[in-house]
């Protein structure tokens, strides 16, 4: 098992004390905690001001989400952030949503995909069109595991049938374009784009890993001084802490590490 964050606090130091330090992060379950539904998850206003604090001490302050961009920035709205949606296929950027311009020939499939998976849908579960993507949400369903059990195989056939990529979560199915990016991919690009030399990232669930994993391979490589933390829950993948190097227990743990953060970064520029 990973340490404990707290267990760290020299090489958290450091990375707080290097001027371009980067702070990247999923949003929900790791900022925010998870709800019945999407729409209901809040982050508090404690995260919030802690971000906007770090955001005025820091070069970048970035979240990246399976959310859509629009989503995303709608729960947050924090001015000065890089909000990063769909898993990296869209971006807000000077005001303005862009999108991967590979994922347009793939609307016709996902239009497809969603009257397919919506034939699917049970009491308690919904399909969700994030425009770029399809998540079908479960964890309302009478029996979750059940309702997986019953429909991953169905849900794998649509979207082989319309050429799109297959993808589980915490209570989800997501179909995705097969195009070649995930957390992993954004995470480097934005510390290449931002001269970032010091990188923290924070993730809970299975698309968190490839950022997680990252990290690693860019410390590793000497490119930049990238550490990553798994945000435990009872649902958390077996694979997630495997790929970090540190461990928060929650959401709440991760606003005490930002706090933490945030002390030592206004300490080191004293």
């Amino acid at each position: 098992m990973v340490v404990h964050w707290r267990k760290a606090q020299d090489s958290l130091q450091r990375l707080a004390a290097e001027p371009r330090f980067g702070l990247f992060s999923d949003f929900d379950g790791t900022l925010a905690p998870l709800a019945a539904t999407a729409g209901q998850v809040q982050p508090s206003q404690r995260v919030l001001q802690l971000l906007s604090d770090l955001r005025e001490l820091l070069p970048v302050v970035a979240l990246i989400s399976g959310r859509s961009v629009a989503a995303l920035h709608a729960k947050v709205s924090l001015p000065g952030l890089v909000y990063v949606g769909n898993h990296g296929l869209e971006r807000l950027e000077a005001g303005e949503v862009r999108a991967n311009p590979a994922v347009q020939a793939y609307r016709p499939a996902l239009q497809a995909a969603l009257q397919a998976l919506q034939a699917l849908n049970d009491e308690g579960t919904h399909v969700e069109d994030k425009g770029l993507t399809l998540t079908m949400h479960y964890r309302q369903a009478a029996d979750p595991q059940a309702f997986a059990r019953q429909h991953e195989q169905s849900v794998r056939r649509i979207a082989a049938e319309q050429g799109l990529q297959f993808f589980t979560g915490k209570m989800v199915f997501e179909l995705r374009p097969p195009v070649e990016i995930d957390k992993g991919v954004v995470l480097r690009e934005l510390v290449q784009t931002h001269g970032i030399k010091a990188a923290l990232f924070m993730g809970d669930d299975v698309t968190d890993i490839s950022a997680l994993r990252m990290a690693g391979q860019m410390r590793q490589a000497g490119e930049c001084t990238a550490w990553g933390v798994a945000v435990q829950a009872p649902d958390a993948p077996e694979a997630l802490e495997a790929a970090a190097d540190w461990r928060a227990s929650g959401v709440e743990d991760v606003e005490d590490l930002l706090a933490w953060l945030l002390a030592a970064r206004k300490a080191s520029s004293t």
